[in-house]
């Protein structure tokens, strides 16, 4: 008589989608605890996963960190590389790529100070993350800067300073204030009104038209 089939076990099977389950889990986990919750039992829990299959796709924690952030980041640069072929002139482009970055920002802004955070008590995987920003989406900024300048419809500063200025503008308040809020560093009815102002869509297109205006030749 044929031996009936051994049923697999569905803790210890490896299904197609445990590797995003785990990364699910672990943005989950980020974004609320931040990146030092990210431990290896922590995550293979929170995604209903054995601690076999998180070794089987990632091998250690530090590579899931690693490709958790790539997976979170990704969707800015595919972002902002659509900013770039929305119809439209240079400047229009430039507008469409900054207001899209800050969006993210603004709905990732729990992660980001984390990342902040993990990045400046020595996280391995965030410090790499962070030390390659040379080759990442303030590239492409510096890009669109630039040919709004060769366009004539931004004066001719350094592409850097510029960038600079509409970050420290934009978007470097959203998670300053976060974190601010989170620590109670400053009074709460002052922080609250401050974050409805770097949060709010209609006040952060102000700011980026009178930023724009500035700048202009």
């Amino acid at each position: 008589m044929p031996r009936a089939a051994k049923t697999a076990n569905p803790r210890t099977a490896d299904a197609p989608d445990t590797r995003e389950r785990l990364l699910r889990a672990g943005l989950a986990l980020a974004s609320t605890r931040g990146l030092n919750a990210l431990t290896v039992r922590a995550v293979a829990a929170e995604a209903g996963a054995n601690l076999g299959s998180f070794v089987y796709h990632f091998g250690t924690r530090d590579a899931f960190v690693e490709a958790l952030i790539e997976r979170w980041y990704a969707p800015l640069m595919a972002g902002l590389q659509g900013a770039a072929q929305t119809p439209g002139d240079a400047l229009s482009h430039l507008r469409e790529a900054v207001l899209r970055l800050v969006d993210w920002v603004i709905a990732n802004r729990e992660f980001v100070g984390h990342l902040v955070l993990a990045a400046s008590a020595g996280e391995g995987a965030a410090r790499r993350f962070v030390s390659t920003m040379d080759q990442r989406h303030p590239v492409l900024l510096l890009q669109l800067i630039g040919q709004a300048q060769a366009s004539g419809q931004l004066r001719p500063e350094p592409p850097l300073h510029v960038l600079l200025f509409l970050m420290s503008t934009l978007a470097l308040p959203v998670p300053l204030f976060h974190l601010l809020s989170q620590k109670a560093f400053a009074p709460a009815a002052m922080l609250a009104q401050v974050q409805a102002y770097t949060t709010d869509r209609s006040h952060v297109e102000a700011r980026l038209d009178w930023a724009l205006r500035g700048l202009a030749p």
